[in-house]
């Protein structure tokens, strides 16, 4: 992206700082108010360059100017700078709200509860994506039998990640017959990842000359569903109510209809932040950059997080009228502090 002229950026900081605080376009007078070395006529030049290059525009003929998706980016890019840290008093909330969840232990609890922080902070939608499952090296598989007919899986990721699920079974196995079967499946896939599993499970354990064959037979019948990744339940939204009663957001009908269908269809939604969990250090898409049309008019704000060789995320979606100054700081801290209580957890 081209550089500005001095003069151009100070224009379109004051006019975006002054857009992000109001919500009210922004004309000559107020910006030659802010910034006396400048004469008006000399603001309202420089003005109308920053429409003819993109990075403003004027929504209506008699308004003032509002940034662009383009003038959103050099913003970010070019004159916020290096962020700052969180406030004291920003971090203390956040760690009180948190540390709730983590003395319980339960990762999906703490992950929501993050989210739920997120949004809190920041008045936008917190979105939390848990640790990427496939990446994970399998542990340990434990089988209990609930009852003649139900069995309880309770599938162990090296991360300290932990799975359970309730099969349905045809007919009552004996426990010696479920323990021989247990010993087979870990003996064959410890060690390998999640991915590395779904891709050989059928020969791994159909192989196999020990163990109740009708219950390894299910095992692998069920791969999929017993490891999953990336699936709805893999993430968690906070602050839906007040991120929609954004006039940005409630503004546009349709646009807050998709929106809503994009949240709702979970799925979909998982895989568009899977992509960016691999990503180091924070990612800002603003306005039309992102690839879901549902998101067009709104800034996706994200940063990973890692336990062990396995990756999470942590983020905001707001209007493209964001303090990115303050809340590009709230993500990184929160991966942080994600990072640090799930070791803990």
């Amino acid at each position: 992206m081209e550089r500005l002229g001095r003069r151009e950026d100070a224009i379109l900081d004051i006019l975006i700082s002054s857009y992000v605080r109001t919500g009210e376009p922004v004309g000559s007078r107020t910006i030659s108010k802010l910034w006396q070395e400048q004469s008006a006529a000399t603001v309202r030049n420089l003005m109308a360059d920053l429409e003819e290059k993109g990075y403003v525009t004027q929504p209506h003929t008699s308004a003032g100017r509002i940034p662009t998706d383009k003038g959103y980016r050099y913003y970010v890019d070019k004159l916020m700078g290096a962020m700052d840290a969180l406030t004291e008093g920003d971090q203390t909330r956040v760690r009180e709200a948190v540390d709730t969840k983590i003395r319980e232990r339960n990762v999906e609890q703490l992950l929501s509860q993050v989210s739920k922080v997120v949004a809190d902070v920041s008045h936008n939608l917190g979105v939390v994506l848990s640790p990427r499952f496939e990446r994970g090296c399998f542990e340990r598989l434990e089988l209990v039998s609930l009852s003649d007919s139900k069995l309880l899986l309770v599938l162990s990721i090296r991360s300290g990640i932990v799975r359970t699920m309730v099969m349905e079974i045809d007919s009552p196995i004996s426990d010696s017959d479920l323990e021989e079967t247990r010993r087979v499946v870990n003996e064959r896939l410890s060690g390998l990842t999640v991915g590395e599993i779904l891709a050989s499970v059928g020969e791994r354990l159909g192989s196999a000359t020990s163990g109740d064959a009708r219950l390894l037979r299910l095992l692998i019948d069920s791969a999929q569903s017993i490891f999953r990744y990336s699936s709805g339940d893999d993430l968690h939204v906070g602050g839906a109510g007040q991120f929609f009663l954004q006039p940005e957001i409630l503004s546009d009908h349709q646009r807050l209809g998709a929106l809503m269908g994009l949240l709702e269809e979970r799925e979909s939604m998982v895989a568009l932040l899977d992509k960016r969990a691999d990503t180091d250090g924070i990612t800002v898409t603003i306005g039309a950059e992102n690839p879901s049309d549902e998101l067009q008019n709104c800034s996706l704000l994200t940063s990973s997080y890692r336990v062990g060789n396995v990756t999470g995320l942590i983020g905001l979606i707001g209007p493209t009228r964001l303090e990115y100054a303050r809340l590009l700081p709230l993500v990184r801290y929160m991966s942080e502090l994600t990072e640090e209580y799930l070791e803990e957890a």
